[in-house]
C-alpha cells in the first residue's frame, strides 16, 4: 500500500514539474504534414479569434489560396496574380488549416553575434543561442532585407493533394532586394512536419513595410546592423 502511494505522488510530482515547464506562448493548430500529405486543406481556426494588438501568427489560406501573417494583431494575406506580382490586402478574418501564433507575445531585443545572416545561418543561431530551451519561440526582425525570395501558395481550383509536389502547384516565387519590412517567424526543435518543414526547425513569413509584399520566406540575406530583432516565449 505504501508502496503505491509513493509511486502515485511520484507520478503527480512528475507531472506537475512537466507542465510548470512548458511556459511557451505559442500555440498550434492543426499540422503541415496533415495538407501537405492527406489534402486535409480546409480551415480549423479563424484569425478574428486572436483578435489581440500582441498577436502574431503564421500560416497558409484553407485550400492553399494564399498566404497569412497576422502582425500586431491584424490579418493580412498575400494572393498570387501573376508569376511577377501578387496582392496584399488587409482583411477582418481569414481561415488557415494549420496555423503557429501568440495571442501573448512578450518581445523583447537580443543583440546578434555575427555581421551578416542568410535564413539558415539565422536558424543556426537562434538554435545555438537557445540551446537549453526546448519550447517554441517567436522571432520578430525588423529592418531593411539586403535580398528576400518569398512565396504564395496558388493551389489551382478543385485539385487534389496527397504529396507536397501537389501542394505546391500554382505556388509562385518573388524575388526582392533592399527592401524594409518585418520577418515574423517561429523557432521549434519538436514541430518539424507540424509547422516547420521535415528539414527545418524554422517557419518564417515577410511583410514589407509598404504592405505590398508578404509571404513565406525562402531565402534571405540580410546584415544585422540594419535590422533590430526581437523574441519572445
Amino acid at each position: 500500500m505504501l508502496k503505491n502511494i509513493i509511486y502515485i505522488f511520484s507520478a503527480l510530482l512528475f507531472a506537475s514539474c512537466t507542465k510548470s515547464t512548458n511556459t511557451s506562448s505559442i500555440k498550434v493548430v492543426g499540422e503541415m504534414r496533415d495538407v501537405m500529405w492527406k489534402g486535409d486543406l480546409k480551415g480549423k481556426i479563424a484569425t478574428d479569434s486572436l483578435n489581440n494588438k500582441e498577436t502574431y501568427g503564421l500560416g497558409p489560406i484553407e485550400f492553399l489560396k494564399g498566404e497569412i501573417v497576422v502582425f500586431d494583431g491584424q490579418t493580412f494575406v498575400s494572393k498570387v496574380i501573376d508569376s511577377i506580382s501578387h496582392q496584399v490586402t488587409k482583411i477582418p478574418s481569414v481561415r488557415a488549416p494549420f496555423f503557429v501564433y501568440s495571442t501573448n507575445s512578450d518581445l523583447k531585443v537580443v543583440e546578434f553575434n555575427r555581421e551578416n545572416f542568410t535564413l539558415k545561418e539565422l536558424e543556426e543561431y537562434i538554435n545555438s543561442v537557445y540551446k537549453d530551451y526546448d519550447q517554441p519561440i517567436l522571432i520578430r526582425i525588423d529592418g531593411l532585407f539586403d535580398n528576400i525570395k518569398v512565396h504564395s501558395v496558388n493551389l489551382p481550383e478543385g485539385k487534389k493533394v496527397s504529396s507536397p509536389d501537389e501542394a505546391h502547384q500554382g505556388l509562385t516565387q518573388y524575388d526582392f532586394k533592399n527592401i524594409s519590412g518585418s520577418l515574423i517567424g517561429f523557432f521549434s526543435r519538436n514541430h518539424k512536419a507540424v509547422f516547420t518543414h521535415h528539414d527545418s526547425f524554422f517557419h518564417a513569413h515577410f511583410i514589407s513595410d509598404d504592405l505590398e509584399v508578404l509571404g513565406h520566406i525562402d531565402e534571405t540575406d540580410f546584415n544585422s546592423s540594419k535590422v533590430t530583432m526581437k523574441v519572445s516565449k
